[in-house]
C-alpha cells in the first residue's frame, strides 16, 4: 500500500464515493417502521391472545341482556276532528288537550307512573338462581318460587331471603353453615314484617342456592325507570318508541305493554276529572231542587185545599196569554241568576279553590266561557306537575297565583252578569206587574195559585235543564278514550349485552394496541443508541463499520488466519474502509482509536483491526497510550513489561519497547507501563513525538489505542501525531446525547480524519441495529446462519424467519 505521511491529506474521489455508500440515509422509511413493531411478533401474539382469552371470559361468564321495544302513537285533540255524532260529541266534551311529546315522555317515565307497573306485575318481588360464576334472574312461569307479605310493618325497606335445597329438604340459609329447615307456604319473621314463601321442591335444584330479594315500589320504580329509554321516532310524527334492556324477554315485554295501559288509564283519569266534578256539582244542586219542587207542590196542593179550587177558569185568556210570554221570560231570567249564583258560590268556595270549575251551564257569555276554560287547563297542569314537583316548587306557586288570578276575574265577571241579568229580570217583571194591574177582575185566588204555579215552572226548568246537563256529562265521559295507541305489541330483538362482536373486536384492538404503545414508550425512554439512524441523524461523520455482538466471554482477539467469521469478515471489511479513510499516499499511518466514555470496546476494536492488518502483511504495532487504565497488555498476559512510561523517563531505550504478540504474524504492542500520576503532561513531552517517529521507522501501520476522549484530554493531545481517528460507539451502552459531541469534533476537526466504528452490534431481533430488519453491510449479510460458516451451507427461509425474531 502506498501511504503518505500528511495526516490532513484531502480523500480523493473514490474515498468519498466509498463512504458516502457506507452512510445509510438518515430518514427512517416506512419499511424500517414496520419491521420495527413486526420483530415483536410474539409479544403482540401474547397481548392478543390475552385479551380475547379476557374478553371470552368476560362474555362466558355476563348474563345476558336482551331489548324489548313497542312503538306508541300519541294522538292530537286538536287534529282530531270528525264530523256527525263524532262532533256532537267533541261539542259536549269540554276538555282539549294539546299534545306536547316531551311531557309525555317525562309523564311515561315518571316514577308514579312506574310504581302502577310495578304494583299490577307485582315487581316488587325477584326471583334469583345464584349460580357458582353468575346469577340468573327468574321469572314468570321459569319460576316455583313466590313470596309475599302476611304482615309489613315498613315498605320503604328491602328484604332478602336465600333458600337451598340439601338431600331431600329445602332450608333457610342465614349464614355460613347455618340452615333452617321451610316447608311451602311456611311465614319467615323480618324486623319489618312476615313474608309467606312458596315453591315447588321438586323443582329446586340440589345444591343450588334461590334468592328472593322484595324492593320497595319506589325503588323497583326507579330502577326500571333508569333502564327505559323513550324516543320521538321523527319530528314529523307523533310516534314514541319505548325500549327497555333486560335479563329476561318476557319481563320487558310485560312491563312495556302494561306501562301503555296505565298511562292510557291516567290519560283518561285525567280527562273526566272535569266531566266527574261537574256531575258531582249538578247531583248537589238537584238534591236541593227536588226539596224545592216538593214544597212548591205541597203549596199548590194547600192553597186548592184551602179556597176549594178545582179547574182554573178560562176568563181572561187573552190577558193570561201575555201575561204567560212574561212570565216565560222572567223564569228564564231567573234560571239565568240562579245558575250565576251558584256558579259563583261554587268558586267561592275555599275547599273547592284547586278543583275544577263545572261547565258554564248555559250562561251564554264568551268571556266567562273563556275564563273558566282557562282555569281549568291550569288546575289540570298544576295537578300535573304536583306527580313529579313538591307544593313549594317555585313553578307549582307560579300557577297557583296565575289561578287565583283567572278567579277573582270569574267571580268578577259573574257579578258583572248577575248585574245585567237583574236589571234585565227588573224590567220584564215591572211589564208584569203592569199586566197584573190591568187583571183586576181576576179573582185572588186564581192570581195566587198563578203565582205557585210560576214558581213551580220556574224549578221545573232549572231542574230538568240540570238534568239536561247531567246526561251531557255522562255522554262525555263514556266517550272519552286515551290519547295514545299502541301500533303493536311490545317485542324483543335479539341479545344486546354483552355485544360479543363488539367485545371481541374492542379487546383485538386493545390487545394490538398495548405493544404498540408499549414499544413507543421503550422508543420514548430509550437514550441508547440502538438503530444506525440514531447515528446518521446526528452527525455528518462516516460509519467505518460495524462489529457485531460476540458472545464469547474471551473478547481480547478473535480475529485470527483463515478465519472466515462473521467478526473476521468486518474488521477485514473496516480495514479496507480506513485505508480509504486514511488517504493513498501515507507511508506509516497513526490510527488514533477513542471513544467517548470507558466500555465501549476501543480495546477490543483496536486490538483485533492490528490483528486484521497484520494477517494482511502489514507490520502493526498497537501502541497502548490510555496511562490511566491501560488493558490490553494486562488482558495478554503482559505483566510487569516495561513501556512508554520507562522510555519516557529514560530506564529503557525506544527499541527495547515493542514486544510481538505470539501466535500473531506482524503484530506487535507496546504496553504502558508503570501508570503515572502525571499521563497529560507525559503524553504532551516531545519524546512522545520523536518515539511515534521511530515506530514509523520500524512499523507499517501504528494504532494507538487512547483514553477516552469524553473524559479526559489525553486524546485530543495525541491526536496531533494522528493521521486518522477510529471513534468506537457501541449498541446499545453509548448515550445518544454524546453524539452531539462527536459531531462537534468532526465539524471543528479537533481530531484528525474521524471515522465511526460501531461496536458489539446486534443484528437480528428487538434491537436490531439496521431499522428493525433493515440490513445491509457492504455486500455482505451480518446474518451469523450465512454462508461463513463451513462450506456453503444452505440458509432456508425458516431459519431466516427464526432469526429475524431473535432477540
Amino acid at each position: 500500500m502506498a501511504l503518505s505521511t500528511n495526516p490532513q491529506i484531502q480523500l480523493g474521489e473514490q474515498k468519498k464515493n466509498v463512504l458516502q455508500d457506507v452512510a445509510p440515509p438518515a430518514k427512517l422509511s416506512g419499511k424500517e417502521i414496520v419491521y420495527k413493531y413486526i420483530v415483536f411478533l410474539p409479544l403482540f401474539i401474547v397481548s392478543i391472545s390475552i385479551a380475547l382469552t379476557v374478553a371470552y371470559i368476560n362474555i362466558r361468564y355476563k348474563i345476558p341482556m336482551f331489548n324489548s321495544s313497542i312503538s306508541l302513537l300519541i294522538k292530537d285533540d286538536k287534529s282530531s276532528k270528525g264530523g256527525g255524532d263524532d262532533l256532537i260529541l267533541e261539542n259536549l266534551t269540554t276538555y282539549k288537550k294539546k299534545t306536547n311529546l316531551s311531557n309525555e315522555i317525562e309523564l311515561i317515565k315518571s316514577v308514579s307512573m312506574l310504581a302502577r307497573v310495578v304494583k299490577i306485575l307485582n315487581l316488587n318481588w325477584i326471583y334469583f338462581n345464584e349460580g357458582n360464576i353468575k346469577r340468573a334472574e327468574l321469572y314468570g312461569k321459569a319460576t316455583s318460587i313466590h313470596a309475599n307479605w302476611v304482615e309489613l310493618k315498613d315498605s320503604t325497606i328491602p328484604a332478602s331471603l336465600i333458600i337451598v335445597r340439601k338431600r331431600d329438604a329445602v332450608y333457610i340459609e342465614f349464614g355460613p353453615n347455618r340452615y333452617k329447615k321451610i316447608f311451602t307456604g311456611d311465614i319467615v319473621d323480618f324486623p319489618i314484617g312476615k313474608m309467606r314463601v312458596f315453591f315447588d321442591a321438586n323443582e329446586i335444584l340440589k345444591d343450588s342456592k334461590y334468592i328472593i330479594s322484595y324492593q320497595p315500589t319506589n325503588n323497583a320504580a326507579a330502577a326500571i325507570a333508569g333502564g327505559l329509554q323513550i324516543r320521538q321516532l321523527s319530528k314529523e310524527t307523533t310516534i314514541l318508541q319505548l325500549s327497555i334492556t333486560q335479563e329476561i324477554p318476557q319481563k320487558g315485554r310485560d312491563i312495556l305493554n302494561t306501562l301503555v295501559n296505565v298511562y292510557n288509564e291516567v290519560n283518561v283519569e285525567d280527562k273526566n276529572r272535569i266531566s266527574d266534578n261537574t256531575i258531582r256539582f249538578i247531583d248537589e244542586r238537584l238534591d236541593v231542587l227536588t226539596g224545592d219542587l216538593a214544597k212548591v207542590e205541597d203549596d199548590l196542593e194547600a192553597f186548592k185545599q184551602r179556597y176549594g179550587i178545582i179547574d182554573l177558569d178560562k176568563q181572561g185568556a187573552e190577558s193570561y196569554k201575555q201575561s204567560g210570554d212574561l212570565k216565560d221570560k222572567i223564569a228564564a231570567q231567573e234560571v239565568q241568576l240562579k245558575v250565576i249564583e251558584m256558579v259563583k258560590d261554587y268558586v267561592s268556595t275555599p275547599k273547592r279553590k284547586y278543583e275544577l270549575v263545572p261547565t258554564t251551564l248555559g250562561v251564554e257569555d264568551p268571556t266567562l266561557s273563556g275564563l273558566i276554560t282557562n282555569y281549568n287547563m291550569l288546575q289540570l297542569e298544576r295537578s300535573a306537575k304536583l306527580k313529579t314537583m313538591p307544593e313549594e316548587n317555585p313553578i307549582i306557586k307560579v300557577i297557583e297565583h296565575q289561578i287565583e288570578q283567572v278567579r277573582v276575574r270569574i267571580i268578577e265577571d259573574l257579578v258583572n252578569i248577575s248585574k245585567t241579568k237583574t236589571t234585565l229580570s227588573k224590567s220584564v217583571k215591572d211589564n208584569y206587574s203592569a199586566l197584573l194591574t190591568s187583571e183586576k177582575l181576576i179573582p185572588e185566588e186564581e192570581r195566587g195559585i198563578l203565582e205557585i204555579m210560576r214558581q213551580r215552572g220556574i224549578k221545573e226548568k232549572l231542574y230538568l235543564f240540570l238534568l239536561q246537563k247531567r246526561e251531557e256529562s255522562e255522554i262525555t265521559r263514556a266517550a272519552t278514550i286515551g290519547n295514545s295507541l299502541p301500533i303493536d305489541p311490545a317485542t324483543s330483538g335479539g341479545q344486546v349485552s354483552p355485544d360479543v362482536s363488539n367485545i371481541y373486536r374492542t379487546s383485538f384492538v386493545i390487545g394490538l394496541l398495548i405493544p404498540i404503545i408499549f414499544i413507543y414508550l421503550i422508543d420514548l425512554l430509550n437514550d441508547k443508541i440502538i438503530v444506525r439512524n440514531d447515528i446518521a441523524r446526528v452527525t455528518t461523520a462516516a460509519i467505518i463499520g460495524e462489529v457485531a455482538h460476540h458472545s464469547s466471554q474471551n473478547r481480547v482477539l478473535v480475529v485470527s488466519n483463515k478465519d472466515r467469521s462473521v467478526l473476521a469478515e468486518q474488521f477485514r471489511i473496516l480495514r479496507t474502509n480506513v485505508s480509504f479513510l486514511i488517504g493513498p499516499n501515507v507511508k506509516c499511518p497513526v490510527l488514533l482509536v477513542t471513544s467517548s466514555i470507558a466500555g465501549e470496546g476501543k480495546t477490543f476494536c483496536s486490538m483485533n483491526l492490528a490483528a486484521v492488518w497484520g494477517i494482511a502483511g502489514k507490520k502493526t504495532v498497537i501502541l497502548e497510550l490510555d496511562l490511566r487504565k491501560p488493558k490490553i497488555a494486562k488482558s495478554l498476559g503482559l505483566i510487569n513489561e516495561k513501556g512508554i512510561t520507562h522510555f519516557m523517563l529514560g530506564q529503557i531505550p525506544a527499541e527495547s519497547i515493542p514486544i510481538p504478540i505470539p501466535n500473531t504474524e506482524n503484530l506487535y504492542i507496546v504496553p504502558a507501563g508503570i501508570i503515572p500520576p502525571n499521563p497529560s503532561e507525559m503524553i504532551m513531552d516531545p519524546r512522545m513525538g520523536e518515539f511515534i517517529a521511530y515506530l514509523k521507522t520500524q512499523f507499517d501501520l501504528i494504532i494507538i489505542d487512547s483514553a477516552p476522549v469524553g473524559l479526559v484530554s489525553d486524546s485530543k493531545i495525541i491526536a496531533q501525531l494522528a493521521d486518522a481517528t477510529i471513534y468506537i460507539v457501541r449498541q446499545r451502552f453509548t448515550v445518544k446525547k454524546q453524539l452531539p459531541f462527536i459531531n462537534e469534533l468532526y465539524q471543528q476537526n479537533l481530531l484528525p480524519n474521524i471515522g465511526i466504528l460501531v461496536n458489539d452490534v446486534k443484528i437480528g431481533g428487538i434491537n436490531s441495529y439496521y431499522g428493525y430488519g433493515y440490513g445491509y453491510g457492504y455486500g455482505y449479510s451480518y446474518n451469523y446462519n450465512y454462508n461463513y460458516r463451513y462450506g456453503s451451507e444452505k440458509v432456508t427461509a425458516w431459519t431466516k424467519l427464526k432469526s429475524m425474531f431473535k432477540i
